[in-house]
C-alpha cells in the first residue's frame, strides 16, 4: 500500500508541475520522507526529477524556440557553476566539528 501511495503522490505531483513548472520537490520530497527514510528520499526525488525531465523535452522539445534556448541555457550553466561552489572554505581535515561527531572526511 505504501508503494502505490508513493507512486500516487510521485505521479500527481508530475502532472502539476508539468504546467506550473515548479514544485515538484516541494510536494514529493515530504511525501518521500514520510514512507523511505530521508536519504533514499531524496534520491528517489532527483530520480523522479530526472524522469519528469525528460518526459517534459519528449512531450514538448521540439516545440521549443531554439533562440530562447541558448539565451537561457548557457548562463543557466554558468550560473549553475558559480552557484555551485563552496560558499565558505569547509575544513580540511573533518566536515563536522569534533562537538557533533568524531568522523573525519578525507578532501582529496
Amino acid at each position: 500500500m505504501d508503494l502505490f501511495v508513493i507512486c500516487l503522490i510521485a505521479l500527481l505531483a508530475a502532472i502539476v508541475t508539468f504546467f506550473s513548472g515548479f514544485g515538484l520537490g516541494s510536494v514529493l520530497l515530504p511525501a518521500f520522507a514520510l514512507f523511505i527514510p530521508t536519504l533514499v528520499a531524496v534520491a528517489a526525488t532527483a530520480v523522479v526529477h530526472l524522469a519528469n525531465n525528460l518526459l517534459k523535452v519528449l512531450l514538448v522539445g521540439r516545440k521549443a524556440d531554439r533562440g530562447v534556448l541558448v539565451r537561457f541555457s548557457i548562463p543557466a550553466v554558468l550560473a549553475r557553476a558559480w552557484g555551485g561552489r563552496p560558499c565558505f572554505p569547509w575544513p580540511r581535515k573533518r566536515l563536522l566539528s569534533s562537538n557533533t561527531s568524531s568522523a573525519k572526511v578525507r578532501i582529496r
